[in-house]
């Protein structure tokens, strides 16, 4: 049987890979509550988006919930106000719970930050006592990092070789707020790192990025990008060779389209000929194990195929157009 861990790693591959490029916030919420009550069999399973100063339900799944809870008030308000997860054995030793029903006997709530502000939560209660821990509280801190902007931030997929160094270095541009590395635009499902090494899935280790458009423009993320890859080389970047890391600009939403032919031809126009960087829809993504996840900042003497003053220039870039 399956321990918690690899249920929960399981499931979070399967949420990443069916909300890939979906940008309705109220949509993804829905499928991640449904997703992770049919997976464990939760009691109530949904989330609490925050408007005009209190919560308010959203989508979910389980009986008649509470409407409306105050900002501090309730495990769920509690856990807005002091900004944290909270996790509570037993529901009636919490101190001002709200009893939306008197089957609940355990509870998580988990609470989603956007540019450093929390704009929901996502609740989980069970009928049984002592349920959730510390195990529950890092999946689910991970599964709601998923969730797409809540107001105006954006996402881009990027595929510029090794993901180890273009992750490192795309997040330390200003204003991107969120990097995960996995497998995009592939023939498979959930794909592992291994089949993806074969050349055999169709895959390109991919970076998907999270940007606010008000302090960078996808413009200025495009024309730091090339400055990280050989748009001229064919499924080859630095050392690493194979179709997995070829280069690709991969997009979720078709009004970005104009923006990057605009960029890719501007850049063409300095090699004199065509480039060999993929533009495509994104089709799928699937997320790479933890373990490849912020992998230099894990390991800072590992393998990277890009130079140590690309990550000082990112450091330094400021979109001022």
């Amino acid at each position: 049987m399956a321990t918690k861990e690899e249920q929960y790693s399981l499931v979070y591959k399967q949420i990443a890979s069916l909300i890939a490029g979906e940008n309705d916030a109220v949509s993804v919420m829905a499928n991640i509550s449904a997703m992770l009550h049919d997976s464990f069999g939760f009691w109530w399973t949904g989330f609490y988006r925050v408007e005009g100063g209190e919560l308010i339900l959203g989508p979910f799944q389980g009986p008649v919930a509470c409407m409306h809870i105050g900002y501090g008030k309730g495990v769920c308000g509690t856990a807005w106000k002091e900004r944290r997860t909270v996790v509570v054995p037993d529901v009636e030793q919490f101190p001002g719970h709200i009893a939306c029903s008197s089957e609940s006997r355990s509870e998580i709530v988990v609470p989603v930050y956007q540019k450093g502000a929390v704009v929901a939560v996502l609740d989980i209660d069970s009928r049984e006592l002592e349920t959730f821990d510390e195990v529950d509280a890092q999946w689910l801190e991970k599964i709601v990092l998923l969730l797409p902007p809540i107001g105006s931030e954006r996402d881009i997929y990027l595929a510029a070789g090794c993901f180890w160094g273009a992750e490192k270095y795309l997040k330390l541009i200003e204003g991107v707020t969120f990097t995960e590395v996995g497998f995009a635009n592939g023939n498979t499902e959930n794909p592992t790192y291994k089949e993806v090494y074969t050349d055999q899935t169709g895959y390109a280790e991919t970076v998907h990025l999270r940007y606010n458009p008000s302090i960078v423009s996808l413009r200025f993320l495009l024309e730091m990008y090339f400055k990280a890859i050989d748009p001229t080389s064919l499924n080859k970047q630095g050392e690493d060779e194979g179709t997995r890391y070829r280069t690709g600009i991969y997009y979720s939403d078709s009004t970005d389209r104009t923006v990057i032919d605009e960029v890719v031809a501007e850049e063409a126009k300095k090699y004199g000929s065509p480039l060999c960087v993929e533009v495509e829809p994104l089709r799928n993504f699937y997320p790479a194990d933890e373990y490849h996840q912020d992998y230099l900042d894990k390991n800072p003497s590992g393998y990277c195929h890009l130079p140590v003053a690309l990550f000082e220039l990112a450091k330094k870039a400021k979109d001022t157009k």
